[in-house]
């Protein structure tokens, strides 16, 4: 099996927790042969810890000076610029997601795609979390969905509070001068004006809820027909009702809030049964996410009586969704017909499901 060579792009907390640790683990399928950050400390630090021999400063700097490396690796905190840089490069990229703001630079990043052949893959890393891939199974056997329910509620930070208790994140000594978000920036761009707390529940529903909305539209990818949206003032809190044209219904509630929480789950409910997709703490390694089927069987004795209610809880291997995306990654470049789960194509349709949720909302503002 051949190594995948790959730079990384960007150091921080992710990087080590998670992409850098499955990255050594993984030695028989990739090699680290550089790391980038702007922090030139923290690149030095990340580099000792992970032995490797390139460090960087710039995308540019880490291209020149390993030009045979196969792909790059995004993991800074805009991702847009280096992903097309890379892609332009001929470079595969796995990026973090999300894989952009805007539809238009998700659609330029797709053409860069196509046009060199550059592999690109988006790091929702829940859709190789077993348990979540077994839900998504017991949600297409359900014979006519009527109704969904999409519920996520982080703690404070973004639901980052969990990370001090399970590991110590490296830090630059000396952090670099605070550049302007360029991404909202973009996002006014192509949304167009609109309040402060639209524009805070639009960074928040791509920085933490569009996992949510990517495992959904797997299940469901059609666009709805209809979209009602509200956005509390402060942005933390939105709530949506999809509607579609054969009359089956989805409740979106995403909340940021200040009680040190994790609740991620899926619901879909039918004429035959109802499915519950509980999805674990993506930080918390080796915690399965687990599904909940609830049905009734049929009558024992004709019809006469009712059958039992049954409820099955099915639990997911242990295997980490982390390193199982990094497996999957490396399959993609080293088989030229295989195209990554989590493409830029799906990517692209989540993007445009969240903003029109979110101009839905800047409706009702």
């Amino acid at each position: 099996m051949s190594r995948v060579r790959v730079g990384v792009l960007g150091c921080g907390m992710i990087a080590q927790l998670m992409h850098l640790p499955y990255l050594a683990e993984l030695r028989d399928r990739f090699e680290i042969v550089a790391v980038c950050d702007r922090s030139a400390d923290l690149a030095g630090l990340v580099a000792e810890r992970f032995q490797v021999r390139e460090i960087c400063t710039s995308l540019e700097e880490m291209l020149a000076k390993a030009p045979d490396i196969d792909a790059v690796v995004v993991l800074n905190l805009d991702h847009a610029g280096p992903v097309l840089a890379a892609l332009e490069r001929g470079k595969h990229v796995f990026t973090e997601k999300p894989l952009g703001y805007t539809v238009k630079e998700i659609e330029e990043m797709a053409a860069a795609s196509a046009r060199t052949g550059a592999k690109l893959m988006v790091g929702y890393m829940k859709r190789y979390d077993s348990g979540v891939r077994r839900g998504l199974e017991e949600i297409a056997r359900i014979a006519h969905p009527v109704m969904a329910r999409i519920h996520i509620v982080v703690g404070p930070q973004y639901g980052n509070w969990i990370i001090p208790e399970l590991a110590r994140i490296a830090r630059s000594s000396s952090p670099v001068q605070e550049e302007t978000d360029a991404r909202r920036l973009r996002v006014l761009e192509e949304f167009g004006a609109a309040p402060e707390n639209i524009m805070d529940a639009y960074m928040d529903m791509f920085g933490v809820w569009s996992h949510d909305i990517n495992v959904y539209r797997a299940a469901f990818p059609t666009a709805p027909t209809s979209i009602k949206a509200h956005s509390s003032p402060d942005g933390t809190v939105m709530t949506a009702s999809l509607q579609y044209a054969d009359g089956f219904q989805c409740t979106f509630q995403g909340a940021s809030t200040s009680l040190h929480r994790f609740e991620e789950s899926l619901t879909v409910w039918g004429a035959d049964r109802t499915v519950t997709l509980d999805i674990s703490n993506p930080f918390l390694r080796h915690t399965p996410s687990t599904v909940t089927v609830r049905r009734d069987e049929a009558a024992s004795d004709g019809g006469h009586s009712r059958g039992a209610a049954v409820e099955e809880i099915i639990t997911g291997s242990y295997e980490e969704a982390f390193r199982a995306q990094l497996r999957h990654f490396h399959a993609c470049v080293a088989s030229p017909g295989l195209q990554p789960l989590t493409g830029v194509e799906e990517a692209l349709q989540d993007t445009r499901l969240m903003i029109d949720i979110l101009r839905a909302a800047a409706e009702k503002s």
